[in-house]
């Protein structure tokens, strides 16, 4: 996406200290290299890469080259962070500026036992170990996910619309960013400043899953509140909310069959793949069964693609255990703000998180 007037725009100390900033964070992650060598240092290439794309939207704004449908989005993730903040959510200075031009495609990975959901993991300072690896060019992805295949491991590679520092840098707003839907997009924000809100060390599930709690559930509030309650956009995300909660609730299903088998201690790794093989192959069956709305596009992501325990296992770091941030969040009358109060105060010092709210929930349940 070619555009002649950033060479008139920019000053000499203005593309210096855009520069600068982007060295540092190559520099950061090149540090880190003795964790992941080669990975780490590419990783750090790519996202100064990234950082020296950036525009202020101030300045985008000024130029008058966007069009209206880019300002309109432009305007939405403004508000919905100012809405954020309104409701408890830590600002940021994350998405105030925007990555003209840059056209990656970004790449997640993660790889898991071919028969248990025991994740391969990567340890990194400051975030610690994760379940998953980020990757700017395919080819590195594909590399990557081949050697780790010949492990034996599944593996699971997708596409990713966002990316994230967790606050470390100023992360902007992608160009793709700007074509997604008002609720995905007001989700996303608000996903992004729960993380920079509440981050407990040492338990990515438990972060991302809570996020992704906040994220919906804030992000519907958000409608109701800018459309209101009887509105159509509010009534379609509803609808869209009931098919996703079911597509949700067949693949922990499919985690509880799959679960069952794996642990079987009278069937040997053989048999367990066999039947591994079955509860896959069973799986488009239940989708088309299910109750939809609107099944075409479930029924097409249960019979295309990769379904394997490296999927299931992304799936479940992002949604789970939801019931348990819902009960809480009832007890304390649906502020998010209190919400996440009791949530940093439970989780403080727990070896494990999820099981330390769920001995609140329960001690609350039996009062």
């Amino acid at each position: 996406m070619p555009r002649a007037r950033r060479d008139a725009i920019h000053s000499h100390s203005k593309i210096l200290e855009r520069l600068r900033q982007s060295l540092q964070a190559a520099a950061v992650l090149t540090v880190l290299a003795g964790c992941q060598g080669c990975y780490v240092v590419k990783s750090g290439w790519y996202q100064a890469e990234l950082l020296l794309s950036r525009e202020p939207i101030t300045d985008l704004r000024a130029e008058g080259t966007l069009t209206e449908s880019e300002l309109n989005q432009l305007d939405l993730i403004a508000d919905a962070k100012q809405w954020g903040g309104e409701i408890g959510l830590a600002a940021t200075e994350n998405y105030e500026t925007l990555a003209i031009g840059w056209e990656r495609t970004i790449w997640n990975l993660t790889a898991c036992d071919p028969v248990s959901f025991t994740p391969k993991t990567w340890w990194f300072p400051i975030v610690g170990r994760v379940p998953y690896l980020g990757f700017f060019v395919e080819e590195q992805a594909l590399d990557r996910a081949r050697n780790l295949e010949k492990t034996g491991r599944d593996v699971y590679l997708r596409t990713a619309g966002a990316y994230s520092t967790l606050g470390y840098f100023r992360d902007p707003i992608l160009p793709g960013m700007l074509e997604w839907s008002e609720s995905n997009l007001v989700d996303t924000v608000l996903h992004e400043m729960t993380h920079a809100t509440l981050w407990v060390a040492g338990s990515v599930d438990f972060n991302e899953s809570l996020a992704s709690f906040v994220g919906e559930t804030a992000a519907l509030r958000y409608l109701v509140d800018r459309h209101g309650l009887h509105s159509e956009p509010v009534l379609k995300e509803l609808h869209a909310r009931e098919d996703w909660q079911t597509w949700r609730n067949l693949q922990h299903a499919l985690v509880r069959r799959l679960q069952a088998i794996y642990g079987n201690p009278t069937l040997n790794d053989q048999e367990k793949r066999t039947a591994k093989k079955r509860i896959f192959d069973d799986f488009p069956n239940r989708v088309s069964s299910a109750d939809f709305h609107n099944a075409t596009r479930y029924l097409a992501a249960a019979e295309n693609g990769v379904w394997n325990n490296a999927r299931l296992m992304q799936f479940q770091t992002y949604n789970e255990q939801p019931q348990l941030f819902q009960q809480l969040l009832d007890m304390e009358s649906g502020d998010l703000s209190r919400f996440l109060d009791r949530v940093n105060e439970i989780t403080d010092g727990a070896d494990d998180p999820f099981q330390a709210l769920a001995d609140t929930v329960q001690i609350s349940d039996t009062l």
